[in-house]
């Protein structure tokens, strides 16, 4: 590790080399792979992000890029130098509905940031303490990308240093290439530095009807139904087993349930002018209407924290997430989501939960985003905690969900567990694989970033 003490004399940063460093930034939100840095730099401006990249590319180091550490394939983790980006946090003043802001900034603080004057970003991920270039390099899905698509698609400008140590600024107008490369690119072609950001004006409160149905079929026909007449902001839901017992199955006793789905259509409001459920839920198949919530807006933007902090204190919090998400063509749901959840145990969820997420099929215009060719898509993922000790039985089940889903006409959604091979990747790009493969070529002809994630050969 004599290199560490070499790179802290190039730049204005922090470069930690201390046991205790190292440690902290060797597992991701994953736990299932492991990986200790030889050094975790903290950089302090774009240009020494620049000079780190030179540096390793002369002393042939390779270079993996952390924001929040929430990956769960260990593409955030390092035998080399780990790029740690929440030093990089600043944040001006938005101006014109835009917001300009350092990559490294976790959602939670430009939400508090824009509330008091009445902004807020289009699209917000569940998990606010994650940051705005680890969730870029994602896509970045939430609860009214229905309507807005992802975070990447509310993203106008980004300042990204290249595998060659160039910062370059990129737009739909300028450098459109590595704009596109770099937004759901999953680290793979540059650092994104700093970001440009709509903003929406946001309404100061909400009102969320809690509806719980029986019938996926009724689900599915109701979500058409709403985002079709627009009628609500936020649509989430949910696959939730009842517990039966157990059946024989192959000759042998197993767990099974009944499944249910929640779906909480929330609508924003200003004043007193919360609006009746007669008036929303008109038309609607529902089985029962549970609750009706209402609150300040950023109670909802926030609405998930006391479900994490209940993981964190049962001790989910600390087990491997292999988290298996794909966004499905509309008419393949039915059929897909059944089956899968009719050979889930149900106790296979336990401190997680099994997620559905509605859209328009051209709510996103992301490139590297993979979805189905579709009018409705349908995002699913299946977001366990599991014991170490059980992640041989999990991994080949959710490896084979995530098989069926591909073969079912669907796309991974690249935040999730991948133990992707190259005809994987090849196949999860489709036609747009000769193109991908050119980006990383020219924005990354070193190989630097990320190395052994995605496997381009």
């Amino acid at each position: 590790m004599g290199w560490t003490g070499e790179l802290a004399r190039q730049i204005s940063g922090q470069v930690l080399d201390d046991d205790a460093s190292r440690e902290a930034m060797a597992a991701d939100f994953g736990r299932i792979v492991m990986r200790k840095p030889e050094g975790v730099v903290r950089p302090a401006t774009a240009e020494d992000v620049a000079r780190v990249i030179k540096f390793a590319n002369r002393h042939s180091l390779k270079v993996s890029i952390r924001g929040a550490g929430h990956s769960q394939s260990g593409q955030s983790l390092s035998d080399h130098i780990l790029l740690d980006m929440t030093s990089l946090a600043e944040l001006p003043p938005p101006t014109d509905e835009t917001v300009v802001c350092q990559t490294g900034l976790k959602w939670r603080a430009l939400v508090e940031k824009l509330l008091p004057l009445g902004f807020s970003p289009p699209v917000l991920t569940n998990n606010l303490d994650v940051t705005v270039g680890g969730t870029l390099s994602t896509a970045g899905l939430g609860v009214a990308s229905w309507r807005y698509g992802t975070q990447a698609d509310n993203c106008l400008e980004v300042e990204v240093v290249t595998g060659e140590g160039e910062i370059v600024r990129s737009s739909p107008s300028a450098n459109r290439d590595l704009f596109d490369a770099v937004r759901a690119g999953v680290g793979q072609f540059g650092v994104i530095t700093e970001a440009k950001l709509k903003l929406r004006r946001t309404k100061p409160n909400f009102r969320t009807f809690f509806l719980l149905y029986d019938d996926l079929t009724l689900l599915l026909d109701d979500l058409k139904t709403v985002m079709t007449d627009a009628r609500f902001d936020y649509l989430e839901a949910w696959c939730t087993p009842v517990p039966q017992g157990f059946k024989k199955v192959a000759g042998e006793r197993q767990p099974f349930a009944q499944w249910f789905f929640p779906l909480h259509a929330t609508v924003e409001v200003e004043g007193d002018s919360a609006p009746h459920p007669s008036e929303k839920l008109q038309g609607l198949n529902f089985y029962k209407l549970v609750h009706t919530e209402d609150g300040e807006i950023g109670e909802f933007f926030a609405r998930l924290d006391d479900l994490f902090t209940l993981w964190k204190r049962a001790g989910f919090w600390d087990f491997a997430h292999p988290w298996m998400e794909c966004i499905l063509p509309w008419e393949s749901t039915l059929l897909y989501v059944s089956q899968v959840l009719q050979n889930l145990p149900p106790q296979a969820i336990a401190g997680g939960h099994i997620l559905l997420w509605p859209a328009r099929g051209k709510a996103s215009s992301a490139p590297l985003l993979m979805r189905p060719e579709s009018e409705w898509l349908m995002g699913f993922g299946i977001l366990p905690a599991v014991p170490a000790p059980r992640l041989e039985e999990a991994l080949p089940r959710l490896a084979l969900a995530s098989q069926a889903s591909m073969l079912m006409g669907g796309k991974r959604y690249l935040s999730g567990w991948l133990d992707f091979d190259a005809a994987t990747w090849k196949l999860h790009y489709g036609e747009h694989w000769a193109a991908v493969a050119a980006l990383k070529k020219k924005f990354d002809p070193h190989d630097v970033f990320n190395p052994g994630f995605m496997k381009t050969t």
